[in-house]
């Protein structure tokens, strides 16, 4: 870690280093979740690295707070909030969905619950929710169920924008969401889209927003980043241990309330000029969301070939797992330089042509928020 107050080291105060680590932790936490099948072949129960799902609300926690920081300015619009997060989100993703439903086309075998129906690739560019054969709530790209999310939230935010006063418009945008979740407890709605937009998942997103409005209120008291040390160790040990614990409690206890302390810590040792000092971590946390969006390639393909050559045991499945790991990363890497930054660049100079677009790049975290 760097250490010392005042500005971050990267000298742009309006770079959040340690919440980009963050982002890159938890899209290495998902990536547990879909190695379940290789590490079942040194004995491993199917329950084992369910804590990875833990990666989703810390992201949402994230999102939320990324979005109150970076519209903090006097600038700040709905049109031009929405452009330039479709600008980030979308060009990716439709290349994503677009590849994999042509590999259902041609290779409609390779595929399990994933259909080459136009109906269903129409409803995954829209963001719009939809159940697979399987019973699951997910588009196209299965990990994109977290993207719907996402740009529900995004439009609620965009509607708080328009609100004459700024915290008139976030209380707007946290209630809608709390309305939601009541909505659902009392309703109980059977729909698909019902469902969806009711889990208390989307809590999360609020819990990042307080934060958000926290932020400018946090000074470099010494006490504060003493305790936040201990506390965000305990915090992500509740991620980890969470779902062995409270088996029956709701994810947003369970995920969503560890994730904002976590996060809350890094936030203070940042005020206080304690950041995440290496490279490597800084750049894998701008690589985490093109890593989210294929890492589920290199588990799948490392998955079939530890079964094809007889992988087994615990150190033969650790060696591979760790293997994996490394090709994820630079997969995220080599992805994020060469299609996700050129496209996201492409995106940006087509959308500030139009009367409506971003201007300028509000913060490079939001170029990068998930």
């Amino acid at each position: 870690m760097d250490q010392g107050p005042g500005t971050p080291r990267s000298g742009r105060p309006d770079v959040l280093i340690n919440i980009q680590a963050l982002r890159g932790v938890a899209a290495f936490l998902v990536v547990f979740v879909h190695l379940e099948t290789l590490a079942s072949l040194a004995g491993a129960g199917p329950d084992t690295f369910v804590f990875g799902n833990s990666g989703v609300d810390l992201f949402f926690v994230i999102s939320g707070l990324i979005m109150v920081v970076t519209t903090a300015g006097p600038d700040a619009s709905a049109g031009r909030f929405m452009a330039h997060r479709i600008g980030r989100i979308v060009p990716l993703y439709w290349t994503m969905t677009l590849f994999v439903f042509a590999v259902a086309v041609v290779a409609p075998s390779l595929m399990q619950a994933t259909r080459a129906d136009p109906a269903d690739l129409v409803r995954s560019l829209l963001f719009i929710p939809f159940e697979k054969a399987n019973g699951l709530t997910q588009p196209i790209v299965f990990v994109g169920w977290t993207l719907n999310y996402e740009m529900a939230f995004y439009l609620l935010f965009a509607l708080g924008l328009l609100a004459r006063h700024r915290l008139l418009g976030l209380a707007l945008t946290a209630s809608i969401l709390l309305t939601a979740v009541l909505a659902g407890v009392v309703a109980r709605p059977t729909d698909t889209l019902g469902r969806f937009y009711t889990s208390p998942i989307v809590l999360e997103f609020a819990l990042g927003m307080a934060l958000g409005l926290a932020l400018p209120l946090l000074r470099p008291v010494a006490w504060m980043t003493r305790a936040s040390y201990p506390l965000a160790l305990i915090s992500f040990a509740l991620l980890i241990a969470g779902p062995s614990v409270w088996p029956d409690v709701d994810r947003f206890f369970v995920f969503g309330l560890p994730a904002a302390i976590l996060v809350a810590c890094a936030l203070v040792m940042e005020r206080s000029g304690v950041t995440v000092a290496s490279p490597l971590i800084r750049r894998l946390g701008d690589a985490s969301y093109s890593t989210y969006l294929t890492h589920f390639f290199v588990t799948q393909a490392a998955t079939k070939a530890a079964l094809a050559l007889g992988v087994a045991g615990i150190w033969q499945v650790s060696l591979a797992i760790v293997a994996t790991f490394v090709m994820v990363g630079a997969m995220g890497l080599v992805v994020h330089t060469i299609i996700e930054k050129p496209m996201s660049r492409a995106a940006r100079r087509w959308l500030a042509s139009s009367p409506n677009g971003p201007k300028r790049v509000v913060a490079p975290i939001a170029a990068k928020a998930p």
